[in-house]
């Protein structure tokens, strides 16, 4: 674990270090019953352990009618079961305001969770939280070499240092590019016809978000095709299974182009 935090290379400056008690999300956000069970009994420990702002590292504040990057926050969440941590990151990444890089943890493993935020234009107390992204648990004792790749290429040194808002794209790029490597098997922070300046940090801001609509499109459709075969296996008509193996075929070709696109 503490390799991990190695290569992230945030300065000394930004740790913090602070236990976050489970007592402040239950008494500032809404949970259901289902919601307040899981974080009870699947959290172990919350960790505020660094905070980056311009008075710790040679960031900028960014703001526009939209957003607010005033800084960034890392916070480190031990697990006790791991199995619900997608709704977990949802939880906190919509309790806290500030952008957010949480890092899961259980055993060996690590998993990662990012955010875009942005104002509330009815209601400019409030911010919106959009495009959560997580990881797939990444076994630090077993990394793939794609994984590897990913965390060599995660230090912060590598992004824009002219704006928080800047600085968070590019670390949320990378969550992009990893996510993007688990259906092509490897890690590129370019796509085809697109150029890149990965020294200075500087990445096309459309291509990515193009990048990250077709992965959401990809993951849609792989969803939607084990629905189908599903199906498929419970249905008794052989008309039906035509039917609906020739949807699988069609939605298996639209996956293969969208892979080739990541």
């Amino acid at each position: 674990m503490a390799d991990f935090y190695e290569k992230l290379a945030i300065p000394d400056s930004c740790y913090l270090g602070k236990r976050v008690f489970k007592k402040l999300f239950y008494e500032n956000t809404r949970f259901n019953a289902t919601d307040k069970k899981t974080f009870r009994n699947d959290v172990e420990t919350i960790e505020w352990r660094y905070t980056l702002k311009p008075e710790t590292i040679n960031i900028s504040r960014y703001e526009d009618d939209e957003r607010e990057y005033f800084e960034v926050a890392v916070i480190q969440v031990t697990l006790k079961e791991p199995k619900r941590y997608r709704r977990i990151a949802q939880i906190i990444q919509r309790a806290i305001p500030y952008p957010l890089l949480i890092v899961f943890r259980h055993g060996a493993a690590i998993a990662l969770s990012v955010a875009a935020k942005r104002i509330n234009r009815a209601d400019r107390e409030k911010i919106l939280t959009e495009e959560l992204q997580e990881t797939h648990w990444l076994n630090l004792e077993n990394l793939l070499d794609y994984e590897k790749e990913f965390l060599e290429k995660f230090g912060i040194t590598n992004y824009s240092y002219n704006n928080f808002y800047e600085f968070y794209n590019d670390l949320t790029d990378r969550i992009t590019t990893l996510n993007c490597a688990v259906h092509t098997g490897c890690y590129s922070l370019t796509t085809e016809g697109t150029e890149t300046c990965e020294k200075a940090g500087h990445y096309n801001t459309s291509e990515t978000g193009n990048r990250l609509k077709r992965l959401q499109e990809l993951e849609r459709l792989q969803q939607e095709k084990a629905e189908l075969r599903n199906r498929l296996k419970k249905e008794k008509n052989m008309g039906t299974q035509v039917e609906l193996n020739t949807q699988v075929k069609k939605i298996s070709d639209q996956i293969k182009s969208i892979t080739s696109q990541l």
